[in-house]
């Protein structure tokens, strides 16, 4: 995923430094899942007042500028998580697992088995892979 300091991944980007942006980044970096908006609102610190709206732009500018993948789940929610360097997405490197009752997002490690390498793809340039199964997680059976 986007590793190091907050601040350099915005300077690198192309974007402003602000407190909004460089505390989104930091909560994805250290999440083990993608979230959604509300997720990310919940770990915000509690001292401090928060814009809602603000932080969807954060997440929008993030996303345009090529470091955020977003999922929309059965919840009709999206989620983000952070791109590998590059803006290379993290589906290259794992999968999803997406509960059509609840709503909720696993991330899966290797799910390539049985899945075309990209070299496979004879001459077509990609620029991203999602893998995504869609079912009933186990809670919700």
């Amino acid at each position: 995923m986007a590793t190091g300091d907050p601040s350099n991944i915005l300077k690198k980007i192309g974007l402003k430094v602000t407190k909004n942006r460089e505390k989104v980044i930091s909560i994805l970096q250290d999440s083990r899942r993608p979230l959604n908006h509300q997720e990310i609102m919940e770990k915000l610190p509690k001292d401090e007042s928060w814009d809602r709206v603000t932080i969807y732009r954060a997440l929008a500018d993030l996303e345009e500028k090529n470091i955020l993948n977003s999922l929309h789940s059965a919840d009709r929610l999206t989620y983000f998580e952070l791109k590998e360097e590059g803006g290379r997405t993290v589906s290259l490197a794992h999968g999803h697992l997406i509960c059509n009752v609840c709503g909720k997002i696993e991330c899966i490690d290797d799910p390539w088995n049985g899945i075309p390498s990209t070299k496979q793809l004879k001459g077509f340039s990609t620029d991203s892979v999602e893998i995504v199964f869609r079912g009933t997680c186990k809670s919700c059976q």
